[in-house]
């Protein structure tokens, strides 16, 4: 190739490369912190999509096809689109006889719109940037003004030391555990698992991860240092290290955690098949909690509402548990995914029962004032998650009766107070990009339940969704 030919070339790459960067910075610096909601990107699909190309012929490479495959002068650019429009109406007590089947108590129009848009660079074969961020339009109603959500998701660098040793420095998520709907091994997370959008990516801190393989095996071992975004200091990082086995047909994790003053925490996870299913099991203990107890409402003025702190069970033990099986037939065209979770911070009953009543005795003290309004969300934030046990199974048809709609099936249950919802579904895919669902919910458990509570009853509600979503 002609000298001058090959600087343009490098001019050209190179400014493509200055521009997408600085777009991805200027995006971080405006970050807005809301919550996210919504589906993640499958990087799978997302890396063979657009991407900035030399448009000049390079020649055949030399080196060995494993490398040339790593290192790359192609910057992969790609990203998701997700927009629905959901009409819904809800029904507060249709089984009691309250409310009118053809008249619902309530009905709203709801629209998202989000995306996230990555970047992938591989100058050689040794080191890699990648960097993701999402962005969310606002619909905030009323005199409020409508800020978009735009935040760094990951942002983090690949490098290694003689192909032996790997490493990884950034923001990125870093997923230990092995369930489902639940997972008491995934210690490191920002965010929980949403039991309705299971698969969905999960934000993660920012870390340093140092990765071990064993040569000539598949097993692994990996050192981590956690990052806390917001108090950066030594006292705030925690130290992390986890080994994966594979024996036979399964593979067995097994980690520690520690972060001075909050919690000390070892978890094991185990994956394989038994017969056409797929079973999977985790379990972690754990001395200390980072969450803080409500211990006590006074039902007298000031209606106090005390909880603990990290301090008064910073010696205590907690252990969580679940397992669970996932069943697929590709033939069939059939999933079904179940399991069961023992969560070793939830409420005993007899102080959950007792906490209800006492807030249930302040809100009714209250009356219709904005007093009782946060109680009444004191009162969800109680009880959310507070059960000990829980179940969940969800089963999916697709091409049912025809190749382009789908139908599916979600129960979730809290097994500890006897509450949760059903929702079945019904999809039709219209074109590749574009859907229409149909989802009813039944509310099921009674008064005083966690579920019933959070729902504002046993209610039941109908959803009607247009939803348009996408690769590129």
């Amino acid at each position: 190739m002609p000298h001058g030919k090959g600087v343009k070339n490098m001019n050209v790459r190179s400014t493509r490369m200055s521009v997408f960067v600085s777009l991805f910075i200027v995006l971080a610096a405006f970050s807005v912190q809301a919550q996210d909601s919504g589906s993640d990107v499958n990087l799978d699909e997302l890396f063979g999509g657009d991407m900035v190309e030399n448009p000049e012929n390079v020649p055949a490479p030399t080196q060995n096809p494993v490398t040339a495959a790593l290192a790359t002068e192609k910057v992969r650019i790609g990203g998701s689109f997700y927009g629905s429009l959901e009409a819904a109406a809800t029904w507060q007590d249709l089984w009691g006889g309250g409310s009118d089947l053809f008249s619902a108590d309530s009905t709203s129009l709801d629209t998202v719109l989000k995306s996230t848009i990555f970047f992938d660079a591989r100058p050689n074969e040794d080191f890699r940037v990648y960097g993701s961020t999402k962005v969310a339009w606002s619909t905030l109603t009323g005199d409020s003004i409508a800020v978009p959500s735009i935040k760094v998701f990951e942002l983090f660098s690949d490098f290694s030391l003689n192909d032996q040793v790997f490493f990884r420095f950034g923001k990125s998520t870093v997923k230990w555990g092995v369930g489902y709907f639940w997972s008491p091994a995934d210690v490191i997370n920002l965010e929980p698992i949403d039991v309705l959008d299971a698969t969905a990516q999960r934000e993660g801190p920012i870390n340093f991860r140092v990765h071990i393989p064993v040569l000539g095996t598949q097993n692994n071992f990996y050192l981590y240092a956690i990052l806390d975004e917001d108090n950066v200091d030594f006292s705030t990082t925690a130290l992390a290290a986890k080994a994966e086995f594979l024996l036979g047909n399964y593979e067995l994790g097994t980690g520690i955690y520690y972060r001075n003053e909050t919690a000390e925490r070892a978890m094991l996870t185990l994956t394989g098949p038994v017969g056409n299913f797929d079973i999977f099991g985790e379990a972690m203990l754990s001395r200390g909690s980072a969450k803080n107890f409500v211990t006590d409402i006074a039902t007298t003025t000031p209606y106090t509402i005390t909880t603990s702190t990290k301090t008064d069970h910073r010696n205590s033990i907690y252990f969580s548990a679940s397992t669970g099986f996932m069943y697929s037939s590709p033939k069939d065209n059939f999933t079904a995914i179940g399991q069961y979770y023992y969560n070793g911070e939830g409420y005993s009953e007899a102080d959950r029962k007792g906490l209800i009543a006492d807030a249930n005795t302040v809100i009714a003290a209250l009356g219709a004032t904005p007093t009782a309004a946060q109680y009444q969300q004191a009162l969800a934030g109680l009880i959310y998650g507070s059960g000990r046990h829980y179940a969940a199974l969800s089963v999916t048809q697709d091409e049912f009766l025809t190749k382009d709609t789908s139908i599916s099936l979600l129960v979730l249950a809290n097994l500890s107070d006897g509450s949760g919802f059903v929702r079945p579904s019904i999809a039709w895919q219209v074109v590749d990009n574009f859907k229409f669902s149909l989802s009813p919910t039944f509310i099921f458990g009674g008064a005083d339940t966690e579920y019933s509570i959070l729902a504002g009853g046993d209610t039941v509600s109908v959803s009607l969704g247009a939803i348009v979503s996408g690769s590129f």
